[in-house]
């Protein structure tokens, strides 16, 4: 059976749309910021209670199931790999900068963060003693403070290696500066009751190394002239988490552990804007940002908070996977993503396969504790539109694994789990959708034939521009003499698809650019 509709092909870092961007308009995802809640009394009855309830019991059933997080010894054996991993490349870091004159200082003030590169440990690093990691919060190679100047101080040597600059490596090697933003961390606004410390997101901005990086995962934020929340508001955003959290506990409490044993500090910040923007990366390890908008805090909408949390923890929780291990998922853009519209690596369409069905399965398990019928139809709504995508998402990702080596298959054995995973939540948001009045029911299957001929039309264009992306459902294809046009079947359904110039390509094309003029995979990564 496939989910939301009648397809012959069974189904399988970050700017997927929020709950708050991607509005659905009668279960088509809107262009606007218009809302137009579905009507609860059109033509069939809304579903009922008993049905709800069912619905959500089986969603919890598939969180308990999450394959990454199969074996507790499995998670501890992947964290050790990443301390390992990090401790060696630290140590290495260290080492290149302590041979530059002038620099031995800052060198040693920075490897005393770390025990076993202390005191020359970084010279030592083959007689090193095994280590095993701890709590994410008294792990030093997992804070992201020190993640970022660590990361500064090798970029600054790899860029000059045939001559590194003293006075450039040594903006790297500043012990005051590097003892502020640990600060920060060590030391927050505010801490949950689960431990993870709360820092408002305008303080580490204000770091140099720290803002840069908040950037890359939140380009948006902070502004001049964004609200900057006080105390009064800061408690405000720590009781909308705790509730948060305390949700997540009672229905997915795998997730819960995971979330708490993966994150130390989360950077939070409030908005005017009626969106809400969750984001990690692993250059910040141990930490995510969020921004909340005041609307959100005022509805007390915890489930949605809950959902994007674990969103979150599950870009951490596969991003520690990949990391950890001594083969590397390949790097090629190779798959057009129906969430970012544009070439991505496998890495990228496995996050986008992996959290956004975690968090769609979140959302029905708390559909039942939704009272109110106009926002449980809109959640609803939102349910089954969001989940659109991951029609042919999930086949893409199912491909790309079977691509893959027997190397990074043995180092990354879970991964081969979530297209299947993915794809019984995703059957599971069939159900949901089958229990909608037929208006609505309509609009969502022509919402998922849009993503679907969309999807299409991407691919065409990467064709018409040389490139060749993965993607099971695409079949025959044809270039023009011209080359300006493409006959392609894809997903049993035949399209005659034109170039489009790129200056008319929209929002929706902000990297085609890029791909278009074929950028080199190092520039492409840091676009």
């Amino acid at each position: 059976m496939t989910p939301l509709g009648n397809s012959a092909s069974q189904p399988t870092t970050r700017n997927v749309p929020t709950p708050d961007e991607a509005v659905p308009n009668s279960g088509i995802f809107a262009r606007d910021a218009t809302l137009i809640r579905p009507k609860t009394n059109s033509r069939r009855l809304p579903m009922s209670a008993s049905r709800i309830q069912q619905l959500a019991d089986e969603a919890r059933l598939l969180l308990k199931r999450n394959p990454l997080m199969a074996s507790t010894v499995s998670l501890q054996r992947v964290a050790t790999r990443n301390l390992l991993k990090r401790r060696f490349q630290y140590g290495r870091t260290l080492a290149a900068a302590s041979k530059l004159a002038g620099c031995s200082a800052g060198v040693e003030a920075l490897s005393g963060y770390f025990p076993d590169l202390a005191d020359g440990g970084y010279t030592r690093l083959p007689e090193l003693p095994p280590a095993v990691a701890g709590p994410v919060g008294a792990d030093p190679y997992r804070s992201s403070a020190l993640a970022a100047w660590m990361g500064a101080l090798a970029r600054s040597l790899e860029w000059q290696a045939a001559r590194p600059d003293v006075q450039v490596v040594g903006r790297y090697l500043q012990p005051d500066l590097i003892a502020s933003d640990l600060e920060l961390e060590r030391q927050p606004a505010c801490r949950l009751s689960c431990g993870i410390g709360l820092v408002r997101i305008e303080s580490p901005a204000r770091s140099r190394l720290m803002q840069a990086l908040l950037r890359q995962c939140m380009p948006d934020y902070p502004r001049p002239g964004y609200p900057i929340p006080d105390d009064a508001e800061l408690d405000r955003i720590a009781d909308h988490l705790e509730k948060a959290f305390a949700l997540i506990a009672d229905l997915d409490e795998y997730g819960h552990q995971r979330l708490i044993a993966g994150l130390h500090t989360l950077y939070v910040g409030v908005r005017r804007e009626p969106q809400c923007s969750f984001s990690s990366s692993n250059e910040l390890p141990g930490s995510a940002l969020i921004v909340l908008s005041r609307e959100r805090l005022r509805a007390g909408d915890h489930a949605a908070t809950a959902a994007q949390l674990l969103h979150e923890a599950g870009n951490i929780l596969l991003g520690f996977y990949t990391t950890s291990t001594a083969a590397s998922l390949p790097g090629e853009f190779q798959y057009v993503s129906p969430y970012k519209k544009d070439l991505q690596t496998l890495e990228s369409i496995l996050h986008t396969a992996y959290t956004i069905p975690w968090e769609c399965a979140l959302r029905m398990a708390c559909l039942s504790t939704e009272t109110d019928p106009e926002r449980r139809a809109w959640k609803t709504a939102f349910i089954i539109a969001y989940a659109a995508r991951q029609v042919p998402l999930i086949d893409i990702a199912r491909k790309g694994i079977e691509r893959l080596g027997g190397d990074v298959l043995l180092d990354l054995p879970d991964i081969a789990a979530i297209p299947s995973w993915s794809s019984r939540i995703l059957f599971l948001v069939s159900q949901l959708l089958a229990e909608e009045p037929i208006a609505h029911r309509q609009a969502h299957l022509a919402e998922r034939q849009r993503v679907l001929d969309r999807q299409a039309w991407d691919i065409g264009q990467m064709l018409l521009r040389g490139k060749e992306p993965i993607d099971p459902r695409m079949g025959r294809r044809e270039i023009d003499g011209s080359g300006d046009n493409v006959s392609l079947w894809y997903d049993g359904k035949f399209h005659l698809i034109a170039k489009t110039p790129d200056h008319a390509m929209g929002e929706d094309y902000g990297h085609y650019a890029a791909t278009i003029r074929g950028v080199a995979p190092s520039e492409m990564e840091a676009i």
